[in-house]
């Protein structure tokens, strides 16, 4: 093996090791962002009804707000990753791969913005809000999210099962989150009570549904670090 073959692996495993971090580090931000949406303060009822929500202070949103952007952030660069994950090994499958790639990135940037007009909101508003229902952003981290990663968990199991650049399960498991995806988008015709497992900003339908598959892209992130290179 010559210097230059030599190197050239080293770049690509450095890169691989890039790709699978992002993954990791996005989950672990994530993780730990998901519980200060239930970790609210007491409301009394006459004060918080299905449009105010629970009312919290700002430094709690702003807390889960900032979590979530280095989450995002960093799945962002993992899904810049998904086509060289691919490629190399499959060419042919490499338009799979962009479409993975493609709609995995616009799925982190609508979530930042979504996110970014929540922590806008709270910066705002000169008392407490509940931003998850006062912000009508509903749509932008639901349907249209459940949307983009069920485009993007077709595409990456297909070329991942196609091309063996990850283990089988990652595919098997990416098509399980595309049918957990269809199921929430028609959650956007059930209202905005948070409280609601099964509505447009459901804890179920968004929060437990998207928190699980950040948690999945962590669990892929180490499937990455774990595989050989082609």
């Amino acid at each position: 093996m010559n210097s230059a073959s030599h190197t050239q692996i080293q770049s690509t495993d450095a890169v691989r090791r890039w790709i699978g971090w992002a993954a990791v580090i996005g989950g672990i931000f994530a993780v730990v962002e998901l519980p200060l949406y239930f970790a609210v303060p007491a409301c009394p009822v006459d004060e918080c009804g299905v449009d105010t929500g629970a009312l919290m202070p700002d430094w709690l949103i702003l807390t889960r707000t900032l979590l979530s952007f280095f989450a995002l952030v960093s799945l962002l660069v993992f899904m810049s990753g998904v086509r060289f994950l691919i490629a190399p090994r499959a060419p042919q499958l490499e338009w799979f791969a962009v479409v993975a790639g493609t709609t995995g990135a616009a799925w982190t940037i609508v979530d930042l913005v979504a996110k970014g007009l929540e922590g806008g909101s709270a910066i705002l508003a000169d008392e407490w809000i509940d931003p998850t229902r006062s912000v009508p952003t509903y749509l932008l981290y639901g349907a249209i999210t459940h949307l983009l990663l069920l485009v993007f968990n077709v595409a990456f199991g297909y070329a991942v099962l196609r091309s063996g650049a990850l283990p089988r399960w990652v595919a098997w498991s990416s098509f399980v989150f595309a049918v957990l995806h269809v199921a929430g988008v028609p959650s956007m015709f059930l209202g905005h009570n948070s409280y609601d497992f099964y509505a447009a900003n459901g804890w179920g339908a968004v929060a437990t549904f998207n928190g699980i598959s950040v948690i999945w892209l962590a669990i892929v992130g180490i499937a990455v670090l774990r595989t050989r290179r082609p």
